[in-house]
């Protein structure tokens, strides 16, 4: 958890990012991984972004976790152990009731998914998005985007190519706002559910800019940014904002 109090165009509010893990298949990594047969994920985490400002109030729920499927990576002498697929259970059925549990949390569901499409992390990749095709739900969606492959050699401009992807989607779903009079402006209708292979570093970036994204609106609508400004030209609170983001993202492991 993070809190902080900032101030832009000489107006104070308050932000703060939670963190929640769940209960449900608890462990660490590489002993821990995929789902139980109540659909529960590995390292799932929902993470809320709040804005409060003059009785006003924001927030954008993301989540993370483990790939929704019967898998392990048993560790062992090497560095990264291959990732072990299992073939005899029923995959689709733990996959089903993983993703029934979050649509009846939070709406609709897009998977954005971090993971390598070569080495050892392709097979992964491609059973995950053919269990999204067998699942044939229409309130799901699949995106994968290459992280490592993307953003070689330090061209981390390039992450703009999926928040770009996925802007309407995100602009669909919305955010939960409330006014100073305890009026409800609008509601969530869906969330970003991201992974990488320990939902950590990459998934961690991934948030972080959809975050950032939807604080740009959510400031704006409060009336603490002027239409046009944009909280990455603030450069305190982009200090403070980085800062928190680890300690609100990382903190959970």
């Amino acid at each position: 958890m993070a809190m902080s109090t900032c101030c832009i165009n000489g107006k104070i509010f308050e932000w703060t990012l939670i963190s929640r893990r769940s209960c449900f298949r608890a462990g660490v990594r590489y002993y821990v991984r995929g789902i139980d047969t109540e659909g529960h994920a590995a390292n799932f985490v929902e993470t809320e972004q709040i804005v409060q400002y003059s009785g006003g109030k924001a927030s954008f729920v993301q989540t993370r976790g483990s790939i929704p499927f019967y898998w392990s990576q048993r560790p062992n002498l090497k560095y990264k152990p291959t990732p072990l697929i299992s073939k005899t259970i029923n995959q689709l059925d733990g996959f089903q009731r993983h993703f029934d549990s979050q649509i009846i949390l939070y709406g609709k569901q897009v998977i954005l998914n971090l993971v390598n499409q070569k080495g050892c992390e392709k097979p992964l990749e491609q059973a995950f998005a053919q269990m999204v095709s067998n699942l044939n739900n229409g309130m799901v969606r699949y995106i994968a985007f290459d992280f490592h492959k993307e953003c070689s050699r330090m061209r981390w401009d390039r992450l703009q190519i999926l928040v770009d992807a996925v802007s309407e989607m995100q602009d669909e779903f919305g955010y939960f706002l409330v006014d100073s009079e305890g009026k409800v402006l609008e509601h969530q209708e869906g969330t970003f559910r991201s992974n990488c292979m320990d939902c950590l570093d990459r998934t961690n970036v991934i948030q972080s800019l959809l975050a950032r994204r939807s604080l740009n609106s959510q400031l704006q609508r409060l009336g603490v940014l002027h239409m046009g400004q944009k909280v990455e030209e603030q450069a305190d609170f982009e200090k403070m904002y980085k800062n928190g983001q680890g300690k609100g993202l990382s903190g959970a492991w």
